[in-house]
């Protein structure tokens, strides 16, 4: 293993957020909503006059009546919020599960953007998922790996097989659409890292990421 991160997972791009929802078989939408305090309860609506705050959201309507709401906030990330269009039939156990679904989709999402660089420079990939673990193998023989592992809401990621410091090209982008820009990343470097990579795959991929 040439290194191992750490950090907090976080919503930050719209055009993954749109590929997860398409991911589930859904149809996103931009929408302006609103948040109101009904009977001294906070709730997301389709924006109108008396809205308290104002949000700009890609929303997805779901079966039973939920809906999707990724809710654009400060600093480019964006906050998932899921609401039933009744009041009061909303279910916490089914909300976590469907969170959980839309998480799920837009890790892999990102995941793919990753494997998509690597094989643009003509390297093999292949993706294998398990319930937590998401390990993108690459190579002639598949003997290099980053696997993303979720926790809750923590991300760790690891590569392992790779030599040198274009561990940390490789994991660049799922960093930057995995966490926040104000993220702390705490990284764990392994001996693998400061060794001079030798390996043609290696040096290719060095070459054009």
């Amino acid at each position: 293993m040439s290194h191992c991160t750490k950090f907090e997972f976080t919503y930050t791009d719209e055009e993954t957020i749109v590929k997860a929802f398409t991911k589930l078989g859904l149809t996103p939408t931009t929408e302006l909503i609103g948040e109101y305090n009904i009977l001294s309860k906070l709730t997301i609506r389709l924006l109108g006059y008396m809205g308290s705050s104002q949000f700009r959201a890609i929303s997805a309507p779901t079966d039973g009546g939920y809906n999707y709401f990724a809710c654009k906030m400060e600093n480019n990330v964006y906050k998932l919020i899921i609401e039933h269009a009744s009041l009061f039939k909303k279910d916490e156990s089914t909300t976590k599960n469907l969170a959980s679904r839309f998480q799920r989709a837009y890790i892999s999402a990102a995941i793919e953007n990753t494997m998509q660089r690597i094989e643009a420079s003509g390297i093999p990939t292949r993706l294998k998922e398990s319930e937590d673990n998401f390990d993108i193998e690459f190579g002639s023989n598949y003997e290099y790996r980053i696997r993303v592992t979720l926790s809750g809401n923590e991300i760790k990621e690891e590569v392992f097989g790779v030599k040198g410091d274009i561990c940390t090209k490789l994991t660049e982008e799922l960093e930057s659409l995995l966490a926040s820009p104000t993220a702390e990343l705490l990284t764990e470097w392994k001996p693998e890292y400061t060794v001079v990579h030798e390996e043609q795959t290696l040096q290719i991929l060095s070459a054009r990421l």
